[in-house]
């Protein structure tokens, strides 16, 4: 009885889930990868798409993976987004957008977003609120000039190499461990309050020739 039921959830679940073939995409070039994926995954619905890996396809725009609401991994290395919001997929606990060229994204409150690689784009901002997940996060070779992490309480090793960084307050990250703040225009009473800090390794251009 208990094997019936199961199966009828899932025939139900599967049943009110959108075809992958009737979804209309905007960008023709996700279209192609996300079909390709499927058909080497035996996919049909949309719920069935939890991992998606596209790098160097041409793709310009996401807002066609509203429809994949259970996606969990998301690496579109390489494209040329320029403006990603993907706070409607709740389960991202990996996501790469790195070497594109957003000057936009959108990311709060993605509970369970695990890692994080956006190096390469245009970002002068990235809001981190209700990110309490985040272990790893790669944003160098951008333009921040303003930020704050202090919503990143699972934050371990974190990368801003080459931005436009003035400050950056790390304290009271309680499991960060290494940052690496490297050619940012940062004075030398900031590189000496955080020589201050224990127990974070804390890469910048004052103490760069010690981890050559």
């Amino acid at each position: 009885m208990i094997g019936f039921f199961i199966t009828l959830f899932f025939f139900c679940f599967y049943s009110f889930a959108e075809p992958i073939v009737s979804i209309s995409f905007n960008d023709a070039a996700l279209a192609h990868c996300v079909k390709t994926t499927a058909v080497e995954h035996h996919w049909q619905n949309s719920e069935q798409v939890i991992k998606l890996k596209c790098h160097g396809k041409g793709i310009k725009t996401v807002t066609d993976l509203i429809h994949f609401p259970q996606l969990s991994y998301l690496s579109l290395f390489n494209n040329n987004i320029t403006t990603a919001d993907l706070t409607a997929l709740t389960q991202l606990s990996y996501v790469n957008l790195a070497n594109n060229q957003l000057t936009t994204l959108t990311i709060t409150n993605l509970a369970l977003l695990e890692t994080l690689y956006v190096f390469k784009n245009q970002l002068t901002t990235i809001d981190f609120s209700g990110l309490t997940a985040l272990k790893k996060l790669r944003a160098t070779n951008n333009r921040l000039n303003n930020l704050t992490i202090s919503p990143l309480i699972s934050l371990k090793k974190a990368y801003f190499f080459d931005n436009k960084l003035k400050d950056l307050v790390v304290k009271g990250l309680p499991k960060l461990r290494f940052i690496e703040l490297r050619q940012n225009p940062m004075p030398d009473e900031v590189y000496d309050r955080y020589d201050e800090l224990d127990g974070i390794t804390i890469v910048h251009d004052g103490n760069a020739d010690d981890w050559k």
